[in-house]
């Protein structure tokens, strides 16, 4: 399955691992409000396509806290990833530094 948008990888999730950790991903905290108003924030990034225009050369460095990322995209801490995969954090660890950026 090609993922092109967020939502897909949740769907592949939820058909791969166990329902006790899919479950666990997939809620939030206490009355889970900060997962909903996460949510609602990420709806209200909007994209504005432009058409016709040469992306051959596109340069999305950055420097954020003095390091010069690749990219404006970091990854934020979460716990318990071995219950997905052996590597865990040490595994989205080394996918930030090739991709380079950090965790």
């Amino acid at each position: 399955m090609e993922v092109t948008n967020v939502t897909e990888y949740q769907a592949i999730a939820k058909e791969k691992l166990p329902k006790m950790v899919y479950d666990y991903y997939a809620s939030g905290a206490e009355d889970q409000w900060t997962l909903e108003e996460n949510r609602n924030a990420f709806s209200r990034i909007l994209f504005r396509p432009r058409i016709l225009i040469d992306v051959s050369k596109i340069d999305m460095t950055t420097t954020i806290l003095g390091f010069k990322l690749s990219m404006p995209i970091m990854i934020a801490p979460t716990a318990m990833q071995k219950m997905a995969h052996p590597d865990g954090e040490y595994a989205t660890a080394r996918a930030a530094s090739a991709a380079g950026t950090i965790m």
